[in-house]
């Protein structure tokens, strides 16, 4: 798990990102999945949310490669 990869102010940013290619996402369920998205060859994973971390979502390994994509990409920086 990545935990400090995808920034809080930039969940809404992602998800715009996220349409824009193409990759479907659903919001999360209870109260520290913040969002699921379905990743090819790994199924539905989850951006969490921690108590003990204020700036930043945690992101399982599956899903760590695309949300480098969308940190590196110009959306990210907007």
């Amino acid at each position: 798990m990545s935990r400090n990869l995808l920034h809080k102010t930039k969940l809404e940013a992602f998800k715009l990102w996220l349409d824009a290619q193409n990759i479907e996402h659903r919001p999360g369920r209870g109260d520290f999945q913040m969002l699921q998205v379905l990743v090819p060859r790994s199924g539905w994973q989850v951006v969490y949310d921690r108590i003990d971390a204020p700036e930043h979502y945690t992101v399982p390994k599956p899903l760590e490669s695309l949300t480098l994509k969308f940190v590196r990409s110009k959306h990210a920086h907007s």
